[in-house]
């Protein structure tokens, strides 16, 4: 992105903060990310706290983030192309400041380092981003785009751009330190939604057509999991407020671990506390993968025959 002034920056920013129901502070470059700053923040409920994103998780702030977090007054963590005006190497992040404590006791974190907000696309896409916390569908987007930018761009990578996160023991608020990047997890971690294939909303026919074990977990309050057999009787088997995982083809679960996993508080704290997990909730999970699964043996001599039998019938 070529350089541009503060006054630009500001500006679009004030747009950015508008298009979300959002007011931009009075000299956003100017006012620390300090307690000292709070008096001078605008007596609105909801408006745009901008800081360098290196204040996100540094240990110079840590204190003061922790009181934010603990005041349960942040919406939304967000970071962006921007450069900070008095320091290139540094970015503009937006602290979505909400008095009302719409959103209790999490924090939805996104990532927005992909789009330039002076861009009309770029600008939509990040409104988009802010305003809905799954990927709402192509016709309910907030802010409509062209097909490209909204498959490429915004539809296939929401998962990576967006997650709501229960604030809990947070102490950074950068959004890469939550958001999963399909392959580039932690070592010994990986997400739900690479092991399992997962059934939500949840038909009666998910359960009855079963070939193999599955994991049914609650979308309301605690996951509570329980292993769901293809042979067992379903016919007293709530579905209300469900979701099915069922393993991929490719992964033997071993489901004792499965349960455990489940159960653990730093999985239950990845999840939002104040409404039906979503199928997008659910696949960005990070969980221990030691133990959890192997990979189901590749039948290399049957694959081999296989394309032999193909040869030898596209030779006849």
């Amino acid at each position: 992105m070529s350089k541009m002034t503060p006054e630009v920056m500001e500006q679009l920013l004030k747009d950015l903060a508008a298009n979300v129901g959002y007011e931009l502070i009075q000299k956003p470059f100017d006012t620390p990310f300090e307690e000292v700053s709070i008096k001078a923040l605008p007596d609105a409920k909801r408006f745009f706290w901008t800081v360098p994103a290196s204040v996100l998780n540094d240990n110079e702030h840590e204190a003061f983030r922790r009181m934010c977090v603990e005041a349960d007054i942040i919406d939304s963590v967000c970071t962006t192309t921007l450069s900070w005006p008095s320091n290139e190497a540094d970015h503009v992040a937006i602290l979505l400041i909400d008095i009302t404590r719409r959103r209790r006791g999490s924090i939805k974190f996104v990532y927005s380092s992909a789009w330039n907000i002076s861009d009309e696309t770029g600008m939509a896409a990040v409104c988009n981003l802010l305003i809905h916390d799954i990927f709402p569908g192509e016709h309910l987007l907030a802010y409509q785009m062209n097909v490209d930018a909204m498959d490429l761009g915004l539809d296939d990578c929401w998962s990576e751009q967006v997650c709501v996160y229960s604030a809990g023991d947070v102490k950074s608020l950068h959004p890469e330190d939550y958001i999963y990047k399909l392959g580039y997890g932690k070592d010994g971690m990986c997400v739900v939604g690479e092991i399992f294939d997962i059934h939500y909303p949840l038909a009666e026919r998910d359960i009855t057509t079963l070939q193999k074990p599955a994991i049914l977990v609650s979308v309301v309050g605690k996951l509570c999991p329980q292993i769901v057999e293809p042979a067992m009787d379903k016919q007293n088997l709530c579905l209300d407020d469900k979701m099915l995982l069922i393993p991929d083809d490719g992964y033997i679960v071993d489901y004792d671990v499965a349960l455990q996993l489940f159960t653990k508080e730093e999985v239950l704290r990845q999840l939002p506390i104040t409404r039906r997990i979503s199928f997008s909730d659910m696949w960005r999970v990070q969980i221990e993968s030691d133990g959890l699964y192997t990979r189901e043996p590749v039948d290399l001599d049957g694959f081999i025959k296989r394309v032999s039998d193909l040869k030898g019938a596209s030779d006849k």
